[in-house]
């Protein structure tokens, strides 16, 4: 049996223990960076592998890596996984359902831990086979709080120094079958993302006399109008772009006009330029707005993170080696996904590829996609990502080798 046969038939033989990994984890979610319960527990089972797993992120941040050295010495892979969960209530009858109010792994960060401790255990059972360094990377905050910004501002990408990396997220809801593993090949993976908020004071009064104050809200609504028409005035049609305002907050009562209040919303592109005319556009727009109504405006933006993109040289390459595992028929292109990730933390400094694994199809019964309360995940795709995981790494660094 060939080393690639051998090693989808060895994680096909796991996915007992992969499911048990994935509902110790899913039963007990945490948020943010520090993850008490799962990173001791994932430590814990890297340490049963024989590996030796260190603490990476500050102070409070709970992240993880482990280094699996090859037969020879050469290039080092990066292989990422993400550990928290999402701030809302589970809403099924699973018997491993979450046990913590408040939070649930509903956008399956639970299966992308499973997976790569499960491409963990293959890769040291075929560790002779390696060509150089795999180095596993569990983070915390992915959800917002940017761990993977936290890992390498403390030396992720270092000791030994990052060449290349990867990244899997699962996906469910979809048209592709449990297993199929898509790769965004034009490049553009997923988008950048801003929160933004708009501030506007203004003088309140009753509102049977408007003309005795400074309308905030009417202000508030001109600047939502003004905001949006940067899409369809200023950029090209064929400009990938989103602005949504989400919030919009003012008043108590309903006869007073407040003396303040604000919206709240998100920004998501794939051009770091277009990044900046948003960021520009929104902050002159809600001042000269509220300037010309009397009112004043205050802008402030959070987040930042930069759009994911997968390299042009490396991309086609994994992909190959996906296709190699798992067959064309069970492998497919997915376009640019407006949603955002903090592995562009990773992308923009690295060659990086970022790939997706569905988890159910509607027509297999997984109508509701992540963050869904509802959503639920077919665990038979878990050996799959975490064979796919260990194929990339071992082929690549084989591809790295001097050639004769």
């Amino acid at each position: 049996m060939d080393l690639k046969n051998l090693l989808l038939k060895q994680s096909l033989q796991m996915k007992e223990q992969l499911v048990f990994w994935r509902r110790e984890i899913h039963r007990h979610p945490e948020i943010g960076l520090s993850l008490p319960h799962t990173a001791a527990f994932v430590e814990r089972t890297l340490t049963q592998l024989g590996l030796t797993p260190c603490r990476m992120g500050g102070e409070d941040v709970t992240g993880i890596t482990a280094v699996i050295p090859g037969a020879c010495p050469g290039p080092t892979i990066l292989l990422r996984a993400d550990m928290d969960a999402l701030p809302m209530d589970e809403e099924n009858s699973l018997p491993f359902r979450s046990e913590i109010p408040g939070a649930a792994h509903m956008c399956g960060h639970d299966t992308h831990t499973a997976m790569l401790l499960g491409a963990a255990a293959l890769l040291t059972r075929f560790q002779q086979q390696l060509q150089g360094n795999v180095k596993l990377m569990f983070q915390p905050g992915e959800e917002g709080y940017n761990g993977a910004g936290h890992m390498v501002e403390t030396g992720l990408l270092e000791n030994p120094q990052v060449d290349a990396a990867i990244a899997m997220h699962c996906l469910t809801g979809s048209k592709w079958k449990t297993g199929t593993v898509l790769c965004a090949l034009g490049g553009q993976a997923k988008a950048s993302a801003d929160a933004f908020r708009v501030d506007v004071h203004g003088r309140g009064t009753h509102g049977a006399t408007p003309e005795h104050g400074v309308d905030v809200i009417d202000t508030l609504t001109e600047i939502v109008q003004g905001i949006y028409r940067i899409r369809s005035r200023e950029l090209s049609a064929f400009t990938p772009a989103m602005l949504s305002v989400c919030q919009i907050h003012a008043g108590t009562v309903d006869n007073i006009l407040p003396e303040s209040g604000y919206m709240a919303g998100t920004i998501r592109t794939f051009d770091p330029a277009v990044q900046a005319t948003y960021r520009r556009r929104i902050e002159e727009i809600a001042q000269h707005t509220a300037a010309a109504r009397g009112a004043k405006a205050s802008v402030s933006f959070h987040g930042g993170l930069r759009p994911t993109l997968n390299d042009p040289a490396l991309c086609p390459t994994v992909f190959s080696y996906v296709r190699e595992l798992v067959g064309e028929e069970n492998s497919d292109v997915i376009g640019p996904v407006t949603g955002a990730e903090d592995f562009s933390e990773i992308s923009c400094r690295v060659p990086s590829v970022y790939l997706d694994i569905s988890f159910g199809s509607g027509e297999e019964g997984y109508p509701d996609a992540v963050h869904s309360p509802r959503c639920l995940f077919n665990e038979d795709a878990l050996p799959v990502g975490a064979a796919c995981y260990a194929w990339c790494a071992i082929r690549w660094l084989q591809d790295q080798r001097p050639q004769p």
